[in-house]
C-alpha cells in the first residue's frame, strides 16, 4: 500500500506527542486512517493486558459507540485486536505485535536523547555547567568505588592496582564532585546579586 505523505506527516506529529509509539507496520497498514482510529490503537497498545468494552473504548476517545466499532472491527479482521466474543471486549493481540518487545529498546533510546537534551539545556549557564561536572564526577565515584568493592571481595580476580587507590580515586572523585555541584547554587546567587547591582544598561552604548 502507498503511504500517503501527508497523513504519515500528521501522525507522525501526533504520535511524537503521545507514546508509547505504535508500531510501523500498524501504520503503514493504516496510514489512511484519522487520528481517532490511530488513538484507540495506541490506548490499547499502551495497554496490552486490559480488556476494553465498546462503551469504555468510546469514553476515553470520546466518540460514538458505532465509531468505535467500525474502527475495533477493521483492526480485528487484520488481527492487530483480540475480540471475546462473549463479553465483546477488546484487547491488543501481543501475537502479532508484543509491545515488551520493542518499548525498552525506545524507552532506553528516549532516555538518552532526554539526557542529552538536558544537559545541552544547562550547558548554557555557569549554574547548570558546576552541576553537571559535579554530577559527572560523583557518578565517576561511584564507578571507581564498584571497581574497589569487586577487587576486594573474591568474586573478581585481584587487580594489578592496589584497591586501595580506587578507594582514594572514588572518596576523592566524590569528594570534589559535591564541592563542584555546591559552586551552582553559589553561582547563582552571585549572579542574581551582580545583576541586581549592575545598571541594565551600563553597556549599552551612548
Amino acid at each position: 500500500m502507498r503511504v500517503n505523505p501527508r497523513s504519515k506527516l500528521l501522525f507522525t506529529a501526533y504520535i511524537t506527542r503521545h507514546m508509547p509509539q505504535i508500531p510501523d507496520e500498524f501504520f503503514n497498514e493504516f496510514n489512511e486512517k484519522g487520528e481517532t482510529f490511530f488513538e484507540i490503537a495506541e490506548l490499547l497498545y499502551s495497554n496490552p493486558d486490559r480488556q476494553y468494552t465498546l462503551t469504555e473504548l468510546a469514553e476515553e476517545v470520546d466518540r460514538t459507540n458505532t465509531t468505535i466499532s467500525n474502527h475495533t472491527g477493521e483492526m480485528v479482521d487484520s488481527e492487530w485486536l483480540r475480540r471475546r466474543e462473549n463479553q465483546t471486549t477488546f484487547a491488543w493481540n501481543t501475537d502479532a505485535h508484543n509491545p515488551a518487545s520493542t518499548e525498552g529498546t525506545k524507552a532506553a533510546k528516549q532516555f538518552y536523547v532526554d539526557l542529552l537534551d538536558l544537559m545541552e539545556k544547562h550547558s548554557k549557564t555557569l549554574p547548570g555547567v558546576f552541576a553537571m561536572m559535579g554530577f559527572c564526577l560523583i557518578l565517576t565515584a561511584i564507578v571507581v568505588f564498584s571497581f574497589f568493592l569487586g577487587f576486594s571481595s573474591d568474586i573478581t580476580n585481584d587487580s594489578v592496582i592496589p584497591t586501595g587507590i580506587y578507594l582514594g580515586i572514588s572518596f576523592g572523585s566524590f569528594l570534589v564532585g559535591v564541592i563542584v555541584t555546591s559552586f551552582s547554587p553559589l553561582q547563582a546567587i552571585l549572579n542574581s546579586f551582580i545583576l541586581r547591582v549592575i545598571p541594565s544598561d551600563l553597556f549599552d552604548n551612548e
